[in-house]
């Protein structure tokens, strides 16, 4: 037979106190207790939990004040944390159980009859005070009750105070009897396997070491908020805590959470999306009981005296090619560690889609499965303000003169390079950014977008195009948002940025004294800038480079001007687009001497052409298609067939 006593938790000794102290109260005020109260004695009494006789009430409470200051867990924390007396644990156990027990709920009812009020009165807490611990407790000094400042009890009610209720919020109260459960609109975010940048990781102690000195209290991670998270998990970790992500309504209009997390062992983690301008300002009530941690981007600015803002480092090639080969667990080519620039966390999101990929295609992962997956992994975040491009371009695709492709191909070569480019370079070179930004300029048609396609293909990066409507929004403040999200988002997944029309945002800037004016040009200024420290790829698009503010010209690491096309670079355009179905030689070479035509254009033709032949896919095009497509194109330009054209051989 097992005798041995039972174990004394919080949870177990708060309900005995209360229970026992209720039923104690009811024999004292009410003539005739209802056999509930004996239920209550019966179900947890004090006395017995602590080896007392059943029913001895004053030495049962001598004996808890002796128990108080030992008192495990976050209960017995927070006994300490505020110096509570046996009265004011007794109020505090009171709301909190009353959260948790019906047979509570009615007790209070019949005690507060006939207002049966469900939660306790100050009053009755008043009353009960008085009548069990001969302690003064009047409703007029419940407001300032360090309790109540701290939000761990609530006055609820509008009428006079004494009619008033004190509440507990139940997750606190659950939490402060052991259930660790992290709250709703809390994730808790458990260390990963996602590589961290050697600069962070060798951070970190300092870092937990300043927080827990209260030396810092908010800690900023700007970039990625993927690799933020990562990195908060690591700090959580570093101080024996929990990382909990906490939705930013939630934080704001539950000031008791920061008590939670103080006593959960939780480290508050907030991701918040702050534009240019713009100023998140973090409670210092919050603030007494817990750091906070932030992962936002790179604009707006966090109003705290005692934060320390870190932009999170970027994995080297070492690093992530250690990161690719454990996510992978097997050799990979070293390209592949180049051919990406992401953090850790994305790593490990892709590695999954290329281990399913080479998997189901039974071959070993390679740059081409990279590709595959980088072509629509995170794209639904960038949707939402640019489109993606996933045109294929071979080499064979893209016709330019030797001159203009001499400059694409250097173009390519330093996108290439751009993370190992800074190497061996001077002390003036010392902050090395890997971010390209190219204009291309020249007429519609004549191959910039082909030509960024082109370029993407190379690198096996996604491209996505700004949509500049999109962008821009009538209210101040919002564009410079949107595209400050657009650039982050695009760093993070290290894409292509393809900006068309560029001059409508980046044209000349006037001198004009007007509002409009005034906010246009501060706009062209925040974009200049952020553009300048985007570390990754950017293309402008323009008719004409002479539409390009000067002062961005300096800022560009290459500008391509694409012609028209001459006649050598029309016949290959031609070849290139009519391919097997293209007509006699004769035919080809006249129509690129006499079409004066744009890439685009032509492509226009070879598809109205197709779309007009009868023949199989495999038959060359009539001239009478071509002709009829020819005429159609010109008519759109508002401009007449060259007269050498209307006579098509074939």
């Amino acid at each position: 037979m097992n005798n041995r006593p039972p174990i004394i938790t919080p949870a177990l000794l708060n309900r005995a106190f209360v229970y026992s102290g209720v039923a104690r109260f009811a024999r004292l005020y009410l003539a005739q207790p209802s056999p509930l109260f004996e239920q209550l004695e019966g179900y947890a009494d004090l006395a017995t939990l602590l080896g007392l006789p059943t029913g001895d009430w004053d030495q049962a409470v001598a004996r808890l004040a002796q128990h108080a200051p030992e008192l495990p867990g976050p209960f017995g924390q927070l006994l300490r944390d505020y110096q509570l007396q046996l009265h004011e644990w007794f109020v505090l156990a009171l709301c909190g159980e009353t959260e948790a027990s019906h047979l509570l709920n009615l007790a209070l009812a019949e005690l507060q009859s006939p207002g049966a009020a469900p939660r306790p009165g100050l009053h009755l807490l008043e009353v009960m005070a008085q009548a069990l611990f001969d302690a003064p407790l009047p409703p007029l000094a419940l407001p300032s009750h360090r309790l109540v400042r701290a939000g761990i009890l609530e006055i609820n009610g509008d009428g006079p105070l004494p009619t008033r209720q004190l509440t507990l919020p139940p997750e606190l109260w659950a939490l402060l009897c052991g259930d660790s459960t992290p709250w709703s609109g809390t994730r808790p975010l458990l260390p990963g396997n996602a590589a961290l940048p050697g600069d962070l990781k060798r951070q970190l102690p300092l870092l937990a070491s300043q927080l827990r000195q209260g030396v810092v209290r908010v800690v900023v991670l700007r970039g990625n908020p993927q690799a933020g998270l990562a990195a908060a998990a690591a700090l959580a970790a570093e101080l024996g805590l929990l990382a909990i992500e906490v939705d930013q309504d939630v934080w704001e209009q539950r000031p008791v959470l920061a008590t939670a997390c103080h006593y959960g062992s939780w480290l508050p983690l907030l991701l918040i999306n702050l534009g240019p301008g713009e100023r998140f300002s973090p409670s210092r009530t919050q603030l007494h009981q817990t750091p906070l941690l932030l992962v936002c981007g790179h604009d707006g600015t966090v109003a705290a005296n005692d934060a320390l803002e870190i932009t999170l480092p970027t994995l080297n090639r070492d690093e992530r090619l250690t990161a690719w080969r454990e996510a992978l667990s097997e050799q990979i080519p070293e390209s592949m560690a180049e051919q990406a620039l992401v953090d850790g966390p994305t790593i490990q999101a892709l590695a999954e889609r290329i281990r399913f990929s080479s998997a189901h295609h039974d071959e070993p992962p390679g740059a081409h499965h990279l590709r595959a997956a980088r072509a629509q992994f995170g794209s639904e975040r960038l949707r939402l303000l640019a489109q993606p491009v996933t045109r294929h371009v071979e080499a064979d695709g893209l016709i330019l003169p030797t001159e203009i492709q001499t400059q694409f191909d250097e173009l390519v070569q330093r996108c290439q390079r751009r993370e190992r480019l800074w190497q061996g370079l001077g002390a003036s070179l010392a902050d090395p950014s890997p971010g390209v930004r190219a204009l291309f300029a020249g007429e519609s048609g004549a191959g910039k977008t082909l030509a960024a396609s082109r370029l993407a293909t190379v690198l096996g990066a996604p491209l996505f195009r700004v949509d500049l409507a999109a962008v821009m929004n009538k209210y101040i403040g919002e564009s410079e948002k949107n595209l400050g999200r657009v650039l982050d988002e695009a760093a993070a997944l290290d894409a292509i940025l393809l900006m068309d029309e560029a001059d409508t945002l980046f044209g000349r800037r006037s001198e004009g004294k007007e509002g409009g004016e005034r906010y246009a040009n501060m706009l062209t200024n925040f974009l200049l800038t952020r553009i300048e420290n985007h570390p990754g790829i950017v293309l402008l698009t323009s008719n004409s480079r002479n539409r390009i503010d000067t002062a961005f010209s300096r800022r560009f690491d290459a500008i391509i001007e694409f012609p028209l096309p001459g006649v050598e670079e029309r016949y290959r355009l031609w070849r290139s687009h009519l391919g097997k179905r293209a007509p006699n030689e004769q035919t080809c070479r006249l129509l690129a001497s006499y079409s004066d035509l744009a890439g685009g254009h032509i492509r226009n033709i070879v598809l109205n052409a197709a779309a007009l032949s009868p023949q199989p896919p495999e038959s060359p095009l009539a001239a009478t298609h071509l002709l009829e497509a020819l005429r159609a194109e010109y008519r759109k330009l508002g401009r007449t067939l060259p007269p050498q054209l209307e006579h098509l051989p074939g």
